[in-house]
């Protein structure tokens, strides 16, 4: 299991201190199934030179389902038409980084519905399209097929390829084992990586001038109050430029 918050769990407890992670929890993958919301994490040394792991079975931590960008999204048709209209529907504003914020929210939102119109839950249509050829596989052994009936299944069995080949990227984009070669790409053991890559993107705790804030709530405004120190904000202008009096050359960006 992946250990929240801590590096190492051993040390030698000298000047010059040797760190080494010694202690592991070791899990099946049936049991990495059944309990989905465990969280591993590393206690005080206290009097021993080890750090006890405390093991929580069950965290309640609020995940909002996050946006994924997929790869083969720019390969069907009304990609670059959804992006267009959602970035062009967003007013303007004086604050630059709120106006490509709401830029950006916008065509993930559009990007998400647009998807779920035309493409839909992969793992959805192959099972309903094994599904009905599995019963035209049976009726088959029982009479002879009518045209409508071969001339679905065909195009079935053409579709299929078409979705597991599309799942299997959708596996690798998410999973990020380059190593692996493309027929790899939908076995268990993507499966099991891409929920350990889930339990180790959580943040429990974040620093913030020399305080420490705990919590889904606290972290969130410590994370804003940050960004928002570090971006600024934009201030009116005292003087601008007239580029319609400078006269430059004028281009169709269309």
């Amino acid at each position: 299991m992946y250990l929240n918050g801590r590096r190492y769990t051993w040390s030698n407890e000298r000047h010059l201190a040797t760190l080494e992670k010694i202690d592991h929890v070791f899990i099946t993958n049936e049991w990495d199934q059944a309990f989905l919301t465990c969280f591993l994490s590393a206690l005080g040394t206290a009097i021993l030179d080890h750090c006890p792991l405390m093991l929580d079975m069950n965290v309640e931590i609020k995940m909002h389902k996050r946006f994924r960008f997929e790869a083969f999204w720019t390969k069907a048709a009304g990609f670059m038409e959804t992006v267009q209209t959602a970035w062009d529907s967003t007013p303007p504003t004086s604050n630059d980084y709120l106006m490509l914020h709401c830029k950006l929210r916008a065509t993930t939102k559009a990007l998400q519905k647009w998807s779920d119109r035309w493409i839909g839950n992969v793992k959805l249509q192959i099972t309903i399209a094994l599904e009905v050829i599995t019963r035209l596989d049976i009726a088959m052994e029982a009479r002879v097929l009518s045209d409508e009936e071969r001339e679905l299944r065909k195009c079935l069995k053409h579709k299929l390829l078409g979705l597991c080949s599309l799942e299997r990227s959708i596996a690798r984009q998410r999973l990020r084992l380059l190593q692996l070669r493309e027929g790899d790409g939908n076995t268990r053991l993507f499966h099991q990586q891409e929920s350990h890559r889930q339990q180790k993107n959580v943040m429990r705790s974040v620093r913030y001038n020399g305080q420490i804030y705990s919590g889904q709530d606290e972290v969130a405004s410590a994370v804003d109050a940050y960004y928002g120190r570090a971006f600024g904000w934009c201030e009116a202008r005292q003087h601008t430029l007239n580029l319609e009096g400078l006269n430059l050359p004028q281009r169709d960006l269309s």
